[in-house]
Parts: C-alpha cells; sequence; structure tokens
C-alpha cells in the first residue's frame, strides 16, 4: 500500500467515524427502544426477546460516542493488518507509542470527581452563588462563568468534570426544558474550552505552542484571556436572560423539595472531610498536572491513588472510574486518528489568509481535537507572524464547543451528564446552541485584530 493509499483509506475511515459521532443519538435511541421492547416481552416470546436485546444492546454500544472512534480505528487496523501484516500495521498506526494525554485526561477525572475536591469547589462558587439571595439561576451562572476559568490553573479536564458535577446536582436534576439543557451542556462545552487562556500552562492547545512561540502567561491575558473572559460573560447572561421565565419555573421546583433531599443528593456524608485528606487529594491533582507528559509516572500515580480512596473511602464519595476509562479511550483513539490527518490539514491551513485562516481553524477543531490543529500549527509554516498564530490558537479555542469531539474534555462532560439525556446528545441541537456564543467571541476576536492592525499603522 503507498503512502498516497493508506491516507485516503485513514481520512476515510476518520470521516466515517465523526459522521457516525454526529449521528450517534439514533442508533443510541433504537437501541435503547429494543431493549426496553425485549424486556417487557421477555415472557412472552423468550427467544425474540433475547434476540431483541442482544442487537438492542449492539445499537446501543453503537451509539455511544465513546467507542465510535476505537470502533472505526479497529476497522482501519483490521484492513491494514490484511494487506500489510499484524506488525506493520501497528507500526502505520503508531499503536506502539504512548498516548499520555489520554491518560493525563482519565487521572484528572477520577482525581476531580472526589468528594473533598468536590466539596471545595462547591464552597468556592458558593460564595458567589449564595451572595444576596440564592437561587437556581445563581448557581446556574456562577457554575458556568468560575467553573471553566479554573480551567486555566488546574486544567480544562479538571474544571469540567468539577463542572460537569455542580450543574448535575444542582441545576440539571431539576429537569429542566430541552432548550435550556442543550443551552446549558453547550456553553459548559464553549466555556471550558476559552476558559484555560488566563495562563500559558493548563489548556493543551496553549501549552502544545506557548513554549516553541515564546507566549507567557502575561500574553495570553492580554490577547486571549480578557477577551474570552468578557465573550463568556456576556454569552452567559445573553442566555440566562433568554430563558429567565425557565429559571422561575425551576425555582419553584426546587423550593418545592426538602432542603434535606437536596443536600442528600449531593454529599454522600454529612461528616466534615478531615482537612489532611482534603490536602491529600489537592496533591495527588497537583502532581498529576507536573508529570502530564510522563506516561508510567501517571500509571503509577493512579494505582497510588487507588489505594489512597479505597483506604478513605468513607470520605471519597462515588468516582466514576468506568466513565473516565471510556473517555481516555476515546481520547487515544481520537488522537492516534488525528494524527494521520495532517497531511491534509497542513496543506489547508497553509495558504489561508488571517480571518479565513481562522475561520478554518473553528470548522477543523469541529471535526478533531482543537489541541491537534494547534500541535500541526507549529509544523505547518516555520516563521507564521504573530497575527497568524493568534488566529489559529483562537480559532481552535472558539470551536471547542461545537461538537463533542472538538475539546478533549467534552466527552468528560457528557459522560457525566449523560443520564440527564436518556435520548443521547443530539449533535445537531449542541451545534445549534453552541454557535452563538462561537460567533459572539468571533466577532469580539476580529474587531480586536483589527484594533491591533490599525494600532500598528498609525505608530509605524
Amino acid at each position: 500500500m503507498t503512502g498516497v493509499h493508506f491516507n485516503y483509506l485513514a481520512t476515510g475511515c476518520f470521516f466515517l467515524a465523526v459522521l457516525h459521532t454526529l449521528l450517534s443519538s439514533f442508533p443510541f435511541h433504537v437501541g435503547k427502544s429494543l431493549i426496553d421492547y425485549a424486556l417487557q416481552k421477555r415472557n412472552d416470546t423468550k427467544a425474540y426477546a433475547r434476540w431483541s436485546y442482544f442487537w438492542g444492546v449492539l445499537l446501543r454500544l453503537g451509539g455511544e460516542v465513546e467507542i465510535i472512534f476505537g470502533l472505526w480505528l479497529t476497522v482501519l487496523l483490521v484492513l491494514l493488518a490484511v494487506q500489510l501484516g499484524w506488525d506493520k500495521a501497528l507500526e502505520k498506526l503508531e499503536l506502539k507509542k504512548e498516548y499520555p494525554e489520554a491518560l493525563f485526561v482519565t487521572l484528572l477525572m477520577i482525581i476531580s470527581s472526589t468528594q473533598p475536591i468536590l466539596n471545595t469547589f462547591k464552597k468556592l462558587i458558593g460564595l458567589f452563588a449564595q451572595k444576596g439571595k440564592e437561587s437556581v439561576g445563581r448557581w446556574w451562572f456562577w457554575i458556568l462563568t468560575l467553573g471553566p476559568l479554573c480551567g486555566s490553573f488546574i486544567t480544562e479536564a479538571s474544571a469540567m468534570t468539577l463542572s460537569a458535577l455542580l450543574l448535575g446536582r444542582k441545576f440539571f436534576c431539576l429537569n429542566p426544558k430541552p432548550a435550556l439543557a442543550y443551552g446549558t451542556i453547550g456553553l459548559l462545552f464553549f466555556n471550558v474550552s476559552i476558559g484555560g487562556t488566563l495562563t500559558n500552562f493548563a489548556a493543551p492547545p496553549v501549552v502544545l505552542v506557548a513554549h516553541k512561540w515564546q507566549w507567557g502567561s502575561l500574553y495570553l491575558l492580554t490577547h486571549f484571556g480578557i477577551m474570552f473572559v468578557l465573550g463568556m460573560v456576556l454569552s452567559n447572561l445573553a442566555y440566562y436572560y433568554f430563558f429567565k421565565k425557565e429559571f422561575q419555573r425551576l425555582e419553584l421546583e426546587r423550593e418545592t423539595l426538602k432542603a434535606e433531599s437536596e443536600e442528600a443528593v449531593v454529599f454522600i456524608s454529612r461528616e466534615e472531610t478531615p482537612l489532611w485528606i482534603v490536602g491529600l487529594n489537592f496533591a495527588f491533582l497537583m502532581v498529576a498536572v507536573g508529570i502530564r507528559e510522563h506516561f508510567m509516572l501517571m500509571l503509577g500515580e493512579l494505582v497510588f491513588f487507588l489505594a489512597f480512596v479505597e483506604a478513605t473511602k468513607d470520605y471519597q464519595g462515588e468516582v466514576p472510574w468506568l466513565k473516565a476509562c471510556l473517555v481516555g479511550f476515546f481520547l487515544a483513539s481520537l488522537q492516534i486518528f488525528g494524527n494521520l490527518q495532517s497531511w491534509w490539514v497542513s496543506r489547508f491551513l497553509n495558504s489561508l489568509s488571517d480571518v479565513a485562516l481562522y475561520l478554518s481553524s473553528i470548522l477543523l477543531s469541529s471535526l478533531n481535537d482543537n489541541a491537534l490543529i494547534s500541535s500541526m500549527a507549529t509544523v505547518i509554516v516555520p516563521e507564521l507572524d504573530e497575527p497568524k498564530k493568534r488566529a489559529i490558537i483562537a480559532g481552535a479555542l472558539s470551536g471547542g464547543g461545537l461538537t463533542i469531539i472538538a475539546n478533549a474534555p467534552n466527552l468528560a462532560g457528557l459522560s457525566l451528564l449523560r443520564d440527564f439525556f436518556p435520548d443521547g446528545l443530539s449533535s445537531t441541537k449542541l451545534f445549534k446552541v453552541a454557535i452563538l456564543p462561537t460567533v459572539f467571541v468571533s466577532i469580539l476576536f476580529l474587531v480586536k485584530e483589527l484594533f491591533l492592525k490599525q494600532m500598528e499603522k498609525f505608530f509605524g
């Protein structure tokens, strides 16, 4: 097989995986219906019910976003193995390499889901949400504002995990109408994608280019952070006032619930967690950030953290081990596929103007993990000028909320909130609600860049 044929085959499987992901709610819904039907009819037609259940499970698995890219990667691996042999197929797909980013997100998702860290984060948000009259709307706004901004310090994966868990306990548990539910998860994905730009060491798309392009935290703050924070806050306010009547309904719903039952949902235990346990949980989190590029060290920390959680399980709460592992599997599969797309992505971006480069970066980020677009940017042209660099990274960050696969932590948020979308998450509805803040921030960015160009011309 020639290199050209391999590129076409890999890209074909990649776009089939993307299409499968965008349509994942259909097989998920059909499989769920078959399973429900089989359970109802199992006493009448036993054999038929078993087959309905069997195909229902397969279809539902086919609609699980976490495994879709792994399924199509398996298809590609089998096709290559038949033509090239097993070893060459593994070498072509770089399956013998380690993928620390996938393990890193898995590890952060596990650590951030523990009760000590979640409760600490809840108290921090509560300082703002409970100032004045506490309400569903205030919790919603501050979780979607402060939560993503924490991604600039504790990484996007942790910010997504904490924000999703708190939204589940403070908002989604009240059964909001679908329009607001989709608006919320769209804002969550978008805000987390742009919320890591206050520093140069937390968001993966930024980390991959910051050192090579010599972008310090002050540069990120002035060129991206301030603008993105403004866009985030204004987008949250716009959605809040648009759904104001629904928030009022949810507030009435919340007030009918007993305070004891609400707290029982949020906390597994009312006993105060000892400070030394809280401190060690945060220490594990900080160590994970420090060793994020070392696969074996992270694997070792995961083993030690599992032992620590088992020894202190009365204070740790329910930890989503399986969901975290599935998210890691998804990210590894997406990264492998994404690396195989550099042959056409680099050509596509190479000769575009600044505005076209920005818009193209948004589009490509919706089809790939935005960190991959950022990584490719460092090798497209040896010497990109600053406006083009900013256009690529801003586009990658701005497009990180348009689809489930656009930003690595998105799937972590979906996994934690999946139960509130029993029919699966519609990719079309997600795109519709996420495009509005994306367009708004895009206008802010383009106006800011135009202003900078005019200032450069004015001062010579």
